[in-house]
């Protein structure tokens, strides 16, 4: 039996050592190993990213960075593990204290200031831990401050009666913000998955370390998906509060003094793919190779998405070689896997239609960049104008079907519906629950459908000169378009409504101006922007953006003229 060999999800330095970046983090990692090594602290950095983009890699890096440093402890702290805590802190405090001890060569050289800081450091554990009770299945309730000490590998007694001091906490506080740190010296903690724990908890644990740990010397680098964090905070604040315009980024901006983004990953997927490929067979290199870039960037350039794109593909094509072996079915080449897997994951509704219909198909392998602009500029509301409309609002999808992968997967009707077939029979997946790909568009494009030809010029050209434009031309009789409004506008940076004669007559539009305001009120970096379509005017502007000013398009539209929009986009 041959052995498949997969691709794993383990962050850059965690298992595999020899596996090399391609993403650019080891410039990132070394800024931030600097800016650790230079600043005093207290200080806190974020490292922002949506899951699988590679905060957990970046991290790591840094961490493997400061190991060289003598005068520098590292403490890494997984937050997920311990999300169940009443005192996330204890846990924290703990690991802080067992890498410390570990590097008792360096504490017995700062003397009595190294035994202090540790000292300080088990009475603030201990003081947490004393107002509260765990429980333990299979025993009674168990004082808390027994499990803290078990956590931090220490079974000697502290203080003579932890549970009777209640003054405890406060002490440990003063003594830690008394302990006369040595300029050089640095404590670094970095905390990875703490968007995986339950967001009141992940609020916990920063609390703690604003009010507990904001210590000079230490120095904490945050991994995070900020807007699970800031979504949770609006949520809570208005339903408990009823606050409904709390701006839940503020209070990560007073945690955090540096926030450090992980950057797009669009433009680097070519050198990615090559590295990812290298440690595949050479078949599969040769197969994915020109495909695989593409898919990189039609998945927002998201590291692990294009990992586990890869690995279902390689189970893909054991289970089908199995079964052709059996003459139970035949044998589909690579590609077909590729592009069916691409469009299911990022275009539902795009492979949904394509494979409905081998004429469409057909049709869609015969275009060329005029045909194509024929359609989609066209007022004809037919299937063939949607995805007309669809390719020429987005590049990643043309590059995805217009290459001699995609050409195949159009053109051969027999396989590609074998492909079909076998990806909903042999591995159960359907299109309704493979979109697990999330994108990132700078504008949501609001507009009445008979004025979807005009507006597909516009974001033909948006599309030309970079711009991810999100459309909703393939809402069809029976979905939600509520739900999908609000995804569009979440993934979305900008608000383009465009304003005809049309539109003011549109509840399907006006419901979107509703949604974009609201979304406004609690996101101040989000941008509506007003485009007057040509026979529009002034009056034709919704009462609420009055005061915004619009995108002139009346006399026409030209690239000079969108030009304007794409640069407002970009700031």
């Amino acid at each position: 039996m041959k052995k498949l060999d997969l691709l794993s999800d383990q962050a850059l330095g965690e298992l595999d050592r020899t596996r090399k970046d391609g993403l650019g983090f080891e410039t990132y990692a070394r800024v931030l190993t600097n800016a650790t090594l230079g600043t005093q602290g207290p200080f806190t950095i974020g490292v922002f990213g949506e899951w699988g983009t590679g905060k957990t890699s970046l991290m790591r890096l840094v961490k493997q960075q400061l190991a060289s440093h003598e005068r520098v402890i590292t403490v890494w702290f997984n937050a997920w593990r311990y999300e169940n805590e009443e005192h996330p802190i204890v846990p924290l405090v703990g690991t802080i204290i067992r890498e410390l001890e570990r590097h008792k060569n360096l504490t017995q050289q700062m003397h009595d200031k190294g035994s202090s800081l540790i000292k300080a450091l088990r009475a603030i554990a201990y003081g947490f831990s004393a107002k509260s009770k765990v429980k333990v299945p299979g025993f009674a309730e168990i004082e808390a401050s027994f499990v803290a000490r078990d956590m931090i590998d220490r079974a000697e007694k502290i203080t003579p009666d932890p549970l009777l001091d209640r003054s405890l906490y406060y002490q440990a506080f003063e003594a830690l913000a008394s302990v006369d740190y040595p300029t050089d010296f640095r404590v670094v903690v970095l905390i990875d998955d703490l968007d995986r724990c339950f967001p009141d908890q992940a609020i916990r644990l920063l609390e703690s370390i604003k009010l507990v740990l904001s210590q000079p010397s230490f120095i904490f680098v945050l991994g995070v998906a900020r807007r699970v964090i800031e979504g949770y905070l609006q949520h809570r604040y208005e339903k408990e509060y009823g606050i409904a315009d709390f701006q839940g980024e503020l209070y990560l901006d007073k945690i955090v003094q540096l926030p450090f983004h992980i950057p797009p990953h669009i433009g680097r997927m070519t050198e990615f793919s090559k590295i990812l490929l290298s440690h595949l067979s050479p078949e599969i290199q040769s197969d994915l190779s020109e495909i695989l870039p593409v898919v990189g960037e039609a998945f927002g350039g998201n590291p692990r998405a294009v990992i586990r794109f890869i690995n279902n593909i390689i189970i893909d094509l054991a289970i089908n070689s199995d079964l052709a072996q059996a003459s139970l079915m035949e044998v589909i080449p690579l590609k077909y896997f590729a592009v069916s897997r691409s469009l299911q994951q990022r275009w539902p509704d795009i492979f949904s239609l394509l494979v409905s219909s081998d004429e469409i198909s057909e049709d869609i392998s015969k275009w060329n960049k005029e045909s194509m602009r024929e359609y989609a500029f066209s007022k004809e509301d037919s299937d063939l104008s949607v995805l007309a409309t669809a390719l020429i609002s987005d590049r990643d999808l043309q590059a995805l079907l217009f290459t001699e992968h995609g050409f195949s997967w159009l053109r051969n009707h027999s396989i590609r519906r074998a492909t079909v077939n076998f990806l909903r029979t042999q591995r159960r997946e359907t299109e309704s629950r493979t979109n697990e790909v999330t994108s990132v568009y700078d504008i949501y494009l609001s507009y009445s459908t008979r004025d979807r030809g005009v507006v597909s010029e516009i974001a033909e050209i948006l599309s030309d000169m970079g711009i991810k434009v999100f459309m909703d031309t393939l809402l069809r009789p029976g979905d939600n378009w509520v739900e999908m409004l609000n995804k569009g506008l979440l993934d979305s940076s900008a608000f383009g409504i465009c304003v005809s004669e049309n539109s003011s007559t549109s509840e399907f539009v006006n419901r979107e101006i509703e949604s974009a305001l609201s979304k406004l009120s609690v996101k101040k970096d989000f941008r509506i922007l007003p485009i007057m379509l040509p026979g529009s005017t002034y009056d034709m502007l919704p009462v609420a953006l009055k005061t915004i000013q619009a995108l002139d398009l009346r006399d026409g539209i030209s690239p000079g003229r969108i030009k304007r929009l794409a640069e407002a986009l970009r700031k």
